[in-house]
């Protein structure tokens, strides 16, 4: 099957993916724009929908890990302040413990998503893809309802 550009289904799907993982969040949103809006085919619909809200979800998860030991060094700060100690959190090695805690909690937030939209891509050349139920659902909810 092709799509309305003349693209094979699978390959505009594994080009998705590939948008996605490399090309950045602009990118992303026009292709899966045109796609979920001007695409008929299901298959190309669901997987522009799982790239978009793979990178959205990651992008959001890694800033909320990234954001956590400045919140926790504040509070410490506020606490002792609360408390007549006249000092700031002045450990570094707590503190940059800490701080690689996240990091690598970061890191891993970011290769799965990685390892995901590679696989993902790989399976939509063959026209096959992974179910993530969350995803399944909100486009038959959403996506399919406007048919």
């Amino acid at each position: 099957m092709k799509s309305k550009l003349g693209i094979h289904i699978g390959f505009l799907a594994c080009i998705c993916f590939l948008v996605a993982q490399f090309g950045g969040l602009v990118p992303l949103i026009l292709l899966a724009g045109y796609i979920l809006l001007f695409e008929e085919n299901y298959f190309l619909r669901m997987s522009a929908l799982k790239a978009l809200l793979i990178v959205l979800a990651a992008s959001v998860l890694t800033t909320l890990i990234n954001l956590i030991p400045d919140v926790l060094f504040n509070l410490i700060n506020w606490f002792t302040r609360i408390f007549g100690a006249d000092t700031t959190f002045n450990n570094l090695k707590a503190i940059s413990k800490i701080t690689q805690i996240f990091s690598f909690l970061a890191w891993l937030v970011s290769t799965a998503k990685m390892l995901l939209l590679l696989l993902l891509a790989f399976l939509a050349c063959r026209i096959k893809t992974i179910k993530l139920p969350f995803v399944d659902k909100l486009y038959d909810k959403y996506c399919d309802a406007q048919k």
